[in-house]
């Protein structure tokens, strides 16, 4: 802490009026003397006296460095008033409150937000509104559009993140708020939820048909069922997605991820979008700053492999931690002092398998390149022609393949992060496409993606692709993965494209050629290890499973088993692109 600043003074539920009359409440954390001060900001649905936030910027660090930092709780939740419904009111909250805070007593009239996840979200809701006073923001692990890994992915429902997120974390709040002033019914109520909560962190709780029938104590979360009973056409995303809005977005932006995070794919679109305003204003570019991290742990332990303790976000390549960025990029952003920022590099991304930071002026890196391994017979990957008879395999919706890791965001008993995936690959319903094993280093960093051709005996069904990093010893660690619907093939008709259409069904036993999104990884093989492409149709419960019927399973439980043809030949040349880097 500055010796200029010794002491920090703690206002806590500190009311701000919206356009609407409701108030929403505020902890606000403040250096005792001086002044004025910028405000830095952040909005979330968790509890401002819970202290979740921290985990990315801890607002006695950053009073004590000459801030005045807010916390508030969102419409409808803990201290606030007025009624929650997820994001649909963070728009106007959330200009109102930048505008409130620029003119706090003792502020400097500049305004910055961070935050993650959901108060990523609700910083990029505020941001496109221009609200004038805020002028940078670090939106960490989160996303813009609604239909590229929050509620869907590639058309498939995002089961394990949004029931285990509203019944887990939505929930207890809304029960409490309920029956605030009737204590024996919330004794009667909150065993069922805790019940509920239990099973979810259990591993149960997710094998129901339909969607809408799945556990909603005392209708709790009815966003839930109606988020399912969405396809992919409906115009309710629209409102809330910011594509197609981040070109009014004048705030200096630092973007946070992780290779094992469920919202890679947005964090880097947003990237790749501000990059596009920067240019095209002239003014300096985003940051961004990815570590081999799942949702919300920053540690250096993700799975099953640990990557060394620089990777962490307590240490960061040994140039502080992720508060220190913070503060350097407000510094940088808040304060003009541009030199806080000298020394790093505008684009740091932490490379997997040789475990070590590099920096970039852009990304993807300036230099990469596209390499195309071809799915073949025997189950083999490789750089040469496509040859072989089709690969076939049954999906049954009753046996799914289970989720083990990756870019997950579910109870802890599922472990987000590097898993072996060897247990699921000894199953019929996985095929597995190996390389021969590397003579050298092979570093892939950038986007991934799989073009698939594929026949179904089903109306409708769904295709899972998993990159797999095989080493020496037989582990197979997944590194990334996707997933398409076929029926929603159109509203992703190529890796990092979104265009809601409405589900188009397929002819069973026609091939159809699909693009599946793996977003983006930062890896190296190592020599001696093998790289391996999975190919499958579920991964449950993290995506809903596809019935193979044609028909939702937000509204229907019958199931079909479905009869799947992989096809690698010269007229259908299924293959995975990495984008690689030399050294």
């Amino acid at each position: 802490m500055p010796a200029e600043i010794r002491e920090v003074v703690v206002q806590k539920n500190v009311p701000a009026t919206m356009r609407d009359g409701t108030t929403l409440f505020s902890n606000v954390y403040r250096p005792a003397e001086g002044g004025p001060y910028p405000v830095l900001l952040t909005r979330l649905p968790y509890g401002k006296d819970i202290p979740s936030y921290t985990t990315f910027l801890d607002p006695v660090r950053a009073a004590g460095s000459g801030y005045i930092v807010v916390v508030q709780d969102v419409r409808g939740r803990f201290a606030s008033g007025g009624e929650f419904e997820p994001f649909a009111s963070e728009y106007e909250d959330g200009h109102d409150t930048v505008e409130w805070a620029a003119r706090l007593p003792g502020a400097d009239g500049r305004v910055g937000m961070f935050g993650l996840s959901y108060y990523g979200k609700t910083q990029w809701q505020a941001a496109v509104t221009k609200p004038p006073s805020l002028l940078s923001m670090v939106p960490g692990i989160t996303w813009g559009n609604h239909l590229n890994g929050a509620q869907m992915r590639g058309g498939a429902y995002e089961l394990g993140t949004i029931y285990s997120w509203a019944v887990t974390t939505i929930a207890p709040d809304i029960l409490f708020r309920r029956y605030r002033d009737d204590p024996q019914q919330l004794g009667r109520k909150l065993p069922e939820l805790v019940a509920a909560i239990d099973t979810l962190q259990a591993g149960g709780g997710y094998d129901v048909l339909p969607l809408t029938k799945l556990p909603d104590p005392d209708g709790l979360t009815p966003f839930v069922r109606e988020g399912f009973e969405r396809g992919v056409d409906d115009g309710w995303w629209e409102q809330l997605n910011i594509d197609g809005r981040y070109g009014d977005v004048s705030a200096a932006t630092l973007h946070i991820g992780g290779w094992y995070d469920i919202f890679l794919g947005e964090t880097l679109r947003q990237y790749a979008a501000m990059k596009e305003v920067a240019e095209r204003r002239g003014t300096p570019p985003p940051r961004l700053l990815v570590g081999p991290w799942t949702h919300g742990d920053f540690g250096s332990t993700l799975g099953e492999l640990d990557f060394g303790i620089g990777s962490s976000g307590i240490l960061l390549n040994y140039r502080g931690d992720l508060a220190d960025y913070h503060l350097r990029f407000f510094d940088a952003t808040l304060k003009g002092r541009e030199e806080a920022l000298a020394d790093r590099p505008p684009v740091e991304v932490f490379v997997m398998g040789e475990n070590r930071w590099r920096g970039y002026e852009e990304w993807p890196p300036p230099g990469a390149r596209e390499e195309v391994w071809h799915l073949s017979g025997g189950g083999s990957l490789t750089r040469e022609a496509p040859s072989g008879e089709p690969d076939v395999y049954d999906y049954d919706p009753k046996d799914p393949v289970p989720t083990l890791g990756g870019s997950i965001l579910m109870p802890q008993i599922y472990r987000a992060g590097a898993r072996d995936q060897s247990p699921n690959e000894e199953r019929p319903d996985v095929l597995c496409y190996t390389s021969r094993p590397l003579e050298h280093d092979y570093t892939v960093l950038g986007p991934v993606w799989v073009r698939l051709f594929a026949a179904s005996s089903a109306p409708d069904t769904d295709f899972v692709a998993r990159l797999v990093d095989v080493h020496p010893d037989g582990r197979a660690i997944g590194i990334a993965d996707g997933i398409i619907r076929a029926s929603a093939r159109e509203s992703y008709p190529e890796p990092g494209v979104i265009s809601p259409t409405a589900p188009s069904p397929i002819k069973p036993g026609e091939v159809y050629e699909y693009r599946i999104d793996l977003w983006a990884t930062g890896n190296t093989f190592r020599a001696g290890h093998r790289i391996r492409l999975e190919i499958t149709s579920s991964s449950f419960p993290r995506w809903d499973r596809n019935l193979n019927t044609g028909e939702s399973g937000a509204r229907s439980s019958r199931t079909e088993v479905a009869h799947q043809r992989i096809f690698h030949d010269p007229d259908h040349p299924s293959s995975l692109t990495l984008t690689t880097v030399e050294g």
